[in-house]
């Protein structure tokens, strides 16, 4: 995946987060079973998600990504410490990476068919050969993990959460659930994007799914757990993994 493509996808990802995170009045105490958010306004809704999305240590993140030049899928781990484990999936049907990360250090492990599709002409069966199933291993600084380490940033994404969005209208919705976990739904219109998105009702105001779309046709769908869990990013066995100035 370049480096243009991954930011893009990176950013699509939470673009839908920005249109629903806005400022607005706080809402009561209330008990862990019912935090009293489902009798809120729209705005008063938003605004405990964002603060409550804002001070997260660690989260998961499951999201698809669809343009029309195909779907990036993301399954995420990852803490304030630099911590991430998950896979990524690039559009076109090119394979999968998973990912390991620890600070700066990167781990990633493409499948046959995504070297291929990054491994340019006739290089990529001597490429597969060479790395024989291991990890790559090298820091953010890299490019081609750079890329992939763009999107396990909960710094970013919480910056994202916390963005006010301009000329939207919100309205609120019925209670839904998600994933078994009850919540409450609230619709957002801008002029160039529509979404909605669920709060959990129960414990914190956490954000547990969105779904968007924008004029230009990018569907943005991602839902969200394993709030302030411990993130396990394992890295692999020094002999299952390859350092990148091997293959250089």
């Amino acid at each position: 995946m370049s480096a243009p493509r991954a930011a893009t996808a990176r950013c699509a990802a939470v673009g839908t987060v920005c249109l629903l995170m806005f400022a607005g009045p706080g809402t009561g105490a209330a008990g862990a079973d019912d935090n009293g958010i489902a009798d809120e306004s729209a705005p008063a809704i938003a605004a405990a998600a964002r603060k409550a999305m804002s001070e997260l240590t660690s989260m998961r993140m499951a999201a698809k990504v669809s343009d029309p030049s195909g779907t990036t899928a993301l399954d995420l781990r990852f803490d304030a410490q630099g911590n991430c484990a998950g896979t990524v999936t690039p559009p076109g049907d090119s394979g999968t990476a998973d990912v390991v990360k620890r600070g700066d250090d990167v781990w990633m492990k493409l499948d046959d068919k995504l070297l291929r599709a990054q491994v340019p002409g006739g290089t990529a069966d001597d490429a597969i050969a060479l790395i024989n199933g291991r990890y790559l291993h090298g820091t953010t600084s890299s490019p081609l993990l750079s890329d992939f380490a763009e999107f396990c940033d909960l710094d970013f994404y919480k910056k994202e959460f916390a963005r006010k969005p301009v000329n939207e209208k919100l309205e609120k919705g019925a209670r839904t659930t998600v994933d078994g976990r009850p919540a409450i739904t609230v619709t957002s219109r801008q002029p160039d994007r529509t979404g909605s998105y669920q709060v959990s009702t129960e414990d914190e105001p956490y954000l547990l799914r969105i779904q968007g779309t924008d004029k230009s046709g990018e569907r943005v769908e991602a839902s969200f757990s394993a709030f302030d869990e411990p993130v396990r990013a394992k890295p692999p066995a020094p002999a299952d993994s390859v350092d990148l100035s091997e293959l250089q």
